[in-house]
């Protein structure tokens, strides 16, 4: 009797184990799985100004029953729905203060199954406004006596109007041109930041700006790290020639700001920090077309290849540095030098692949009729 009792507990148990509602539950799951609607939306822009719109798009989203689908958003992701649902797709908001913005959105379909989903945006300071430089003639170089060798002839050059970069391109542009692209090389495996020069930080597969550095200049970026960000923002990196006229004018000024040198109107080891500064803290050193930061802050990588006797066979309209050569320009001077190093004349030649603490740049473009 006990032998048969055994054996009967046995069969109830292995019924039970096979049969019961052990395999219930993940069929539920698997159901509710397959048929939870999708939730995404794009952002744009990524970064803007306080009081600029940012437009939400929630196309993306879908329904996996077929169910119809409504949405609302949650523009501070502090748990208070900001909208009510609806079936509109797109929407706008705008920011009053600065730093990141979690945007939540929820979507729902008419059975009541909901997904929720988050997106960051950066309100900042700092812009992608570019300045309008005009065509004609400016002096470039520096006249006999004056700076060193590679600086000289002073001559006359013309070049066609075309667009630069008010300010130098930050942390937080850059880090939103790494995640765009997905990599921090170019398909040739030139390395385009070291992050650990910069303050940039690379975690959970995002590149992301360190919180209070994200209107700092990018620095720590070779050239073809800023070439492909140009490139990429439909720009290209400005010719010595362009950066030069943006930072003196037409009058052949020996600063941006004037003649006289004056260490409170820039970044420079004189005054400023001993580090970078955020991009246009100095408007007072603003060139006469409100180009900012053109001296000091951080060195600016340029298009040309350096040649130090290239002023001596320069064409005199539009020059755009030799075929080929072992460096590439920088110009500007940085945060780290003195006030020698930072004139807008003084010129500079470092391999393409190197990158420093105040290695950056920012970008040009041409002027499209």
């Amino acid at each position: 009797m006990r032998v048969s009792y055994i054996i009967t507990e046995i069969y109830i148990l292995l019924t039970v184990l096979m049969y019961g509602c052990g395999q219930e539950e993940p069929t539920s799951t698997y159901v509710v799985e397959e048929l939870s609607p999708s939730a995404s939306f794009t952002v744009s822009p990524l970064s803007a100004k306080p009081g600029a719109t940012f437009n939400v798009d929630a196309s993306a989203s879908f329904s996996r029953s077929g169910a119809a689908l409504t949405f609302r958003w949650d523009w501070e992701d502090d748990g208070i729905w900001d909208t009510a649902f609806s079936t509109e797709k797109f929407a706008t908001h705008s920011y009053d203060s600065l730093g990141y913005k979690s945007i939540r959105l929820e979507v729902k379909d008419k059975r009541g199954a909901s997904v929720t989903t988050r997106r960051e945006v950066f309100v900042t300071v700092a812009s992608k406004e570019m300045i309008l430089i005009p065509a004609g003639e400016f002096i470039m170089g520096s006249a006999e006596g004056v700076g060193n060798d590679d600086e000289h002839p002073q001559h006359k050059v013309y070049l066609d109007d075309f667009l630069i970069g008010k300010y130098e391109v930050t942390n937080q542009q850059y880090a939103e041109f790494l995640n765009a692209i997905g990599k921090n090389n170019d398909d040739a495996g030139h390395m385009f930041v070291k992050i650990d020069m910069t303050f940039i930080r690379y975690k959970n597969q995002i590149y992301k700006a360190v919180k209070g550095w994200e209107d700092y200049p990018v620095v720590g970026v070779s050239w073809y790290g800023a070439n492909s960000y140009a490139e990429w923002e439909g720009g290209r990196l400005p010719t010595e020639a362009e950066w030069e006229k943006a930072a003196r004018g037409s009058d052949g000024r020996e600063w941006p700001w004037g003649n006289l040198w004056e260490a409170a109107n820039c970044n420079s080891w004189e005054s400023g920090p001993h580090s970078p500064a955020p991009v246009g803290s100095y408007p007072m050193g603003a060139s006469p077309y409100g180009v900012n930061d053109l001296t000091g802050n951080v060195y600016e990588w340029l298009a040309d290849w350096y040649q130090a006797d290239y002023y001596k066979v320069s064409p005199l309209r539009n020059p755009k540095g030799p075929d080929s050569d072992e460096f590439r320009v920088l110009r500007g001077g940085s945060w780290a030098e003195l006030a020698n190093k930072c004139r807008p004349t003084i010129r500079f030649g470092q391999s393409p692949i190197n990158g420093d603490s105040d290695f950056g740049f920012r970008i040009a473009k041409d002027v499209r009729e």
